[in-house]
C-alpha cells in the first residue's frame, strides 16, 4: 500500500462545507455574494444566509482570538481557519450544539459564544437546504 501526502481541495468537503469557504473567501463583496446564493437558495433563504454571515464575521472581527486566515478566491487548498468555520457553522446549524459551543470557545471570547452560534445556524440552514435538494436529484434517490 503506498500513502501519499495530499491537500485537501474544496471537493473534498461537503457542499456547505465548501460553499462556506466559497463565502470566506468573498466576504468583502455581500452583494455578489447574495446574487450568488439566490440563483440556488432562493432570494429570502439567500437575505437569511448572508445576514448570518455578516453577523458571524463581524463577532469574529470583534470577539475573535485571532484573524482568522482567509485565502484568496484562486487559492487551490483550504487554511485550517478556513476548514474550522466551516466545520463550526456545519456544527451549528446540524444542531449539534456541544460540538458547536467548543469549536466556539476557540474561535471566539466567552460573551460571544452564544451569538456565534447562533449566527452560525442562521447561515448554515440555508446551505443544509441546498444539499437536501442536490440530494433529491441524485438518480439513484429512489422516489
Amino acid at each position: 500500500m503506498r500513502h501519499e501526502w495530499f491537500e485537501p481541495l474544496g471537493p473534498a468537503m461537503r457542499a456547505p462545507e465548501w460553499r462556506v469557504v466559497q463565502m470566506l473567501r468573498q466576504r468583502h463583496d455581500p452583494a455578489r455574494l447574495e446574487a450568488a446564493l439566490a440563483d440556488v437558495l432562493g432570494t429570502a433563504r439567500a437575505r437569511y444566509c448572508v445576514g448570518g454571515f455578516e453577523q458571524l464575521m463581524a463577532l469574529l472581527h470583534r470577539h475573535g482570538w485571532h484573524a482568522p486566515l482567509i485565502l484568496p478566491a484562486d487559492a487551490q487548498g483550504v487554511s485550517d481557519d478556513e476548514r474550522s468555520l466551516a466545520r463550526f457553522v456545519l456544527l451549528a446549524s446540524e444542531q449539534d450544539r456541544d460540538l458547536a459551543l467548543a469549536e466556539a470557545t476557540m474561535l471566539v471570547t466567552p460573551q460571544a459564544i452564544l451569538p456565534l452560534v447562533a449566527a452560525g445556524e442562521r447561515m448554515g440552514l440555508p446551505l443544509l437546504c441546498e444539499e437536501c435538494r442536490e440530494r433529491l436529484r441524485c438518480p439513484l434517490t429512489f422516489q
